[in-house]
């Protein structure tokens, strides 16, 4: 009986400590690697009212290359970017936890970006020129992700003088807990369990 208690009170206390846990993650870090193709079409007139549906994914070849993404004489960049053209770039993720509260999304961007987390747009900004590296600032809500693999997806867009996007995305995670905790937990209330069953008996 001992151990059994002995099972439940530490199984209990990792599953506390494990709920009350959470540690900030940078998901996308500045120059991440990313799937990158040029789009055929020009999304600068219709920027208000394309949908994501319209990008076609599917249909897309894709090239693999690090961030930040610009053209030669702008911005000091790792993957060349053609100025006046627009970019599609997607990247997975794993996720093995539940963020605690909002993550917070940080572009650099010459001139515009629009972000998908699993097909739902968060963020979608357009404006001229350059002031600073991170100088857009967004939160993200925690709902869109769901454990396990994430798909992000961007759309560049660049309508003259400099093209330039890089992006960082973090948070704070709370782990799922490991199957042998909760193994450990569920064992130590079923012996609990049935010996309250043989005592009533």
């Amino acid at each position: 009986m001992k151990k059994v208690l002995l099972g439940v009170i530490f199984g209990c206390l990792l599953l506390g400590a494990t709920a009350a846990y959470s540690a900030p993650v940078t998901i996308i870090n500045q120059g991440d690697s990313w799937q990158y193709s040029t789009l055929s079409q020009d999304l600068w007139p219709v920027w208000n009212t394309f949908n994501y549906g319209s990008i076609g994914w599917g249909s897309l070849a894709w090239s693999n290359g690090n961030a930040a993404f610009g053209s030669a004489g702008g911005l000091s960049h790792n993957t060349y970017w053609g100025i006046n053209t627009d970019l599609a770039l997607q990247k997975q993720i794993s996720v093995n936890g539940i963020f605690n509260g909002s993550l917070t999304l940080n572009a650099a961007s010459d001139n515009g970006f629009a972000v998908f987390i699993n097909g739902l747009e968060v963020v979608r900004q357009n404006a001229e020129g350059y002031t600073s590296y991170w100088e857009y600032s967004f939160a993200v809500n925690p709902n869109v992700f769901i454990v396990g693999v994430n798909t992000i997806q961007v759309v560049a867009e660049d309508h003259g003088g400099s093209s330039f996007f890089d992006m960082k995305l973090s948070g704070d995670l709370q782990p799922v807990p490991e199957p042998s905790t909760l193994l450990l937990f569920g064992a130590g209330l079923a012996g609990l369990g049935a010996y309250g069953l043989r005592k009533r008996v």
